[in-house]
């Protein structure tokens, strides 16, 4: 019955998350760009070095891209459905995998379905199933590894930590070493605080021979590749610049070393407040289970480990909320009642109807270029809930499920159509398209992939990062190159213009926060 209700609920996640995806084109700066290496692989049969716009892209490893290509067998191409359903469908398997691991951890299938319960309506865990980014499958994957390791600790063979190895040779394959340091640190961590020392358990030769054997696969090959084409420069890039590098010395994304504490308040909402008051009682009491000291280092692990670079995004830490659900679900289990308890419940109310009376109060919004929508009937489902759960504050999961479902429908089907007619720069290009010929280039100050994806043509672009960096080089091009074009933002556009260059403004448009312009230099 519980695994009829588990198959139930991941199908139900799925029809919520998925759908999205033929209703909004995919946005910046990730989505297009994970799609256009896809689509650059199915196009030349190159799966080992993955390029965007015919250049070796060195910033990641070629899983994620690979599950792109494998869905546009059946998506008819690459496209926004097939970039977004591999997240989809790791969202969907990663609860069915967090029911058996705490079916697994604590022995009672109505909290295992609590779990994934919890972690399905948690905010982060949505959000990034739906969009095209490599997070969500990094996360069920290293989550696959946890699953091996319990089962091991649990008195399964030595055949779980193969499975657990290979999870982290692939987990690797989609996001670099990340993906074997997380799930080692926790076990390594765990067992150090348990006292189960025996560390030897976790490194089987047969594992150890199996994550060789596919990540050193897919090395061997990238490695001869890149020699025989001449490219070192590649082959340095992604295998220190984007490993050891990035990691102790990041160039961008940079946030305090207390950031992740901050954003798992929200990321994890609407059951974040319960996980603070776990987290205060049982270190209050400094009481905790084999259970909790496994779930615990996972959760902290993982946070301290992304705290240590300067760079830093919410959903790196992706990965601890399948630990962070199982924690809470036990909470529910446990107490249902006294102060603990009943703060949270009280908080999440709390938010809910001032988020309802916000909604109310807005009336309405709109971007650029897009009618206004109303907002009092989602403010007055978020009141609804918040009264809901402050009427059943003893058994609030009914009232606070329902809520965060109506929430994530209202977000997927409602809003996100609206935010893609921002958001999205199909349109844009598909204009721009309009004056060229075959000949024609067209070069861009800032390189973005949207306008390689949604286009007929690669680009011209420079080697700085910013506008400021390639802008002399990008009008010396335009000025010189017969029957070019060039992409470039309002604001440099209009300071060309102030030096007295003579440009042409053919079209222009408003994507996200960054006005666009598609302009032509006078000879």
């Amino acid at each position: 019955m519980k695994l009829t209700k588990i198959l139930l609920l991941s199908f139900v996640f799925f029809m919520v998350v998925f759908p999205q995806s033929f209703f909004r084109d995919l946005w910046e700066p990730d989505e297009p760009r994970f799609a256009l290496v896809a689509r650059e692989m199915v196009q030349t049969g190159d799966y080992v070095m993955p390029h965007r716009n015919n250049v070796p892209y060195p910033d990641k490893p070629p899983l994620f891209f690979w599950t792109i290509a494998l869905s546009s067998l059946v998506t008819g191409g690459v496209n926004s459905v097939s970039a977004l359903l591999p997240s989809a469908l790791a969202g969907a398997f990663l609860l069915l995998l967090v029911f058996f691991l705490a079916r697994r951890l604590i022995g009672d299938d109505d909290t295992a379905l609590l779990s994934a319960l919890i972690l399905a309506t948690s905010f982060k865990v949505f959000w990034q199933a739906s969009h095209a980014q490599i997070d969500m499958l990094l996360a069920f994957l290293t989550t696959l590894a946890m699953y091996g390791f319990t089962r091991l600790e649990t008195g399964g063979g030595k055949r779980n930590v193969v499975l657990a190895w290979v999870a982290m040779a692939l987990a690797t394959l989609a996001k670099g070493p990340v993906g074997f340091v997380l799930p080692l640190g926790v076990m390594l961590v765990y067992r150090r605080w348990s006292g189960k020392g025996r560390y030897r358990a976790l490194f089987s030769a047969g594992g150890i021979a199996s994550f060789l054997g596919i990540v050193g696969c897919w090395l061997v090959l990238l490695i001869i590749q890149g020699l025989h084409t001449g490219e070192s420069a590649y082959l340095q890039n992604i295998l220190f610049k984007q490993t050891v590098v990035r990691f102790a010395k990041s160039w961008h994304h940079y946030q305090p070393v207390y950031y992740f504490f901050k954003v798992i308040l929200y990321d994890f909402f609407p059951w974040s407040p319960f996980l603070i008051s776990l987290v205060i009682l049982k270190f209050r009491k400094m009481a905790f289970s084999d259970t909790e000291k496994f779930l615990f280092s996972w959760l902290f692990f993982v946070i301290l480990f992304f705290s240590i670079p300067m760079g830093k995004r919410g959903l790196y830490i992706l990965p601890l909320y399948p630990a962070a659900s199982i924690l809470v679900a036990g909470f529910f289990r446990d107490r249902r009642e006294g102060k603990w308890f009943s703060i949270p419940v009280k908080i999440v109310a709390i938010i809910y109807g001032l988020l309802g009376l916000l909604l109310v109060a807005k009336g309405s919004f709109s971007f650029q270029g897009t009618a206004s929508v109303s907002l009092t009937l989602p403010g007055v489902f978020c009141m609804a809930a918040a009264l809901w759960i402050l009427f059943q504050r003893n058994r609030p999961i009914v009232p606070i499920v329902v809520g965060q479902l109506l929430l994530f429908i209202v977000i997927g089907y409602w809003a996100t159509p609206i935010i893609n007619q921002n958001n999205s720069i199909r349109s844009f290009v598909q204009k721009n398209m309009t004056f060229l010929t075959d000949n024609s280039k067209v070069a861009i100050a800032q390189y973005r992939s949207a306008h390689v994806f949604y286009g007929d043509r690669n680009l011209v672009e420079f080697p700085g990062i910013s506008e400021s960096d390639n802008i002399a080089a990008f009008v010396s091009y335009l000025e010189e190159t017969p029957d070019s074009y060039g992409i470039l933002s309002r604001t440099w556009t209009t300071r060309l213009e102030q030096m007295g260059i003579a440009v042409d403004v053919l079209n222009e448009r408003r994507v996200g926060n960054k006005q666009l312009c598609f302009i032509r230099i006078q000879k």
